[in-house]
């Protein structure tokens, strides 16, 4: 496990000294061909308590919407139109495109098994986000996750507009006991789900992937469904197509307005709490640094001409 201050100087929000800004791209991937980046440890105090999981997205609107199914293609090109209910089926995750898939499996991969640990961004119904969190076996929805904004899609907002968009994940904790998993989507908060548990998420995360995992499978994956960029499962093609920026894990939940500020591309105010930030900022290489923790990497798989982009956030 790795442990940041809890206070850093202002300046450690800058971009590094001879430093290109820019951002990650993810493009259209042919099967068992996905480009990705692998979060394989997160920083040691994240999940432990009150926690804000905080990214700059920009989904590819030159990709169309269309329907999509398990097995099928199109999701390698499209952005799935699909709206399941949670649980409205074992597989109703499927028709989605992953920008964050963080699922576990940790008693196997039948329907009614665990996914104790699960933290996933999943865009679906035309460019929609929502947020897929489990933080055990016992008192989970049919479905087996926490779905937090997963339906109706006509509820939330398309992020298929040519624009960055600021995105906020927040577990707070709900007095007198329990939490609530919040979704904030350029300063708003869309969807909130109240769950009544407060566990300490490391038992799932201090070891990527959880240890009952296949040893293919890596940790957490961003831009691609984890199971087909690892080439270990082959029938799902859920491909995020755009670019991501700014990804910071805090170990508190920021307040909203906190959250408001950060939408605008301001500092959140001094970065109390703050455990990595990932600016993808190096232009280069096989793999992308926490600025707070130059040992903490993703590792990037299948790196492209355009994957180290010069498009950038709008971050002061």
């Amino acid at each position: 496990m790795r442990f940041a201050a809890f206070t850093i100087a202002f300046a450690a929000l800058t971009v590094p000294a001879g430093a290109e800004a820019g951002s990650l791209y993810f493009g259209a991937n042919r099967p068992e061909q996905y480009d990705f980046a692998d979060l394989a440890e997160l920083p040691g105090e994240f999940g432990r308590g009150e926690f804000t999981f905080e990214i700059w997205v920009k989904p590819d609107n030159s990709f169309p919407v269309g329907w999509v199914e398990r097995a099928g293609k199109d999701q390698l090109t499209h952005w799935s139109s699909g709206d399941p209910e949670p649980g409205s089926s074992h597989q109703w995750w499927y028709a989605g495109n992953w920008l964050l898939d963080g699922h576990t499996r940790p008693s196997g991969f039948a329907p009614g098994d665990s996914r104790a640990g699960t933290f996933s961004l999943q865009f679906y119904g035309g460019g929609r986000l929502r947020w897929m969190f489990a933080d055990g076996a016992e008192n989970m929805p049919k479905g087996m996750v926490h779905a937090v904004q997963a339906v109706p899609a006509s509820s939330t907002p398309s992020l298929l507009d040519g624009k960055w968009h600021h995105v906020a994940a927040v577990r707070r904790w709900r007095q007198p006991s329990g939490a609530t998993l919040e979704l904030w989507i350029d300063g708003a908060r869309i969807a909130a789900t109240d769950i009544p548990g407060r566990v300490d998420m490391r038992r799932f995360w201090d070891k990527l992937p959880h240890p009952d995992d296949p040893p293919e499978v890596g940790g957490w994956a961003f831009g691609s469904e984890v199971m087909v960029a690892w080439d270990f499962f082959f029938t799902q093609y859920e491909d995020y197509k755009g670019w991501m920026d700014e990804l910071r894990l805090w170990g508190r939940a920021l307040a909203p307005a906190e959250i408001a500020a950060a939408a605008k591309g301001a500092s959140a105010g001094r970065p109390r709490g703050l455990l990595a930030r990932f600016a993808f900022e190096e232009g280069r290489g096989g793999a992308t640094c926490d600025s707070l923790d130059k040992a903490l990497c993703m590792t990037l798989h299948r790196t492209r001409a355009d994957t180290w982009s010069k498009e950038n956030a709008p971050v002061r």
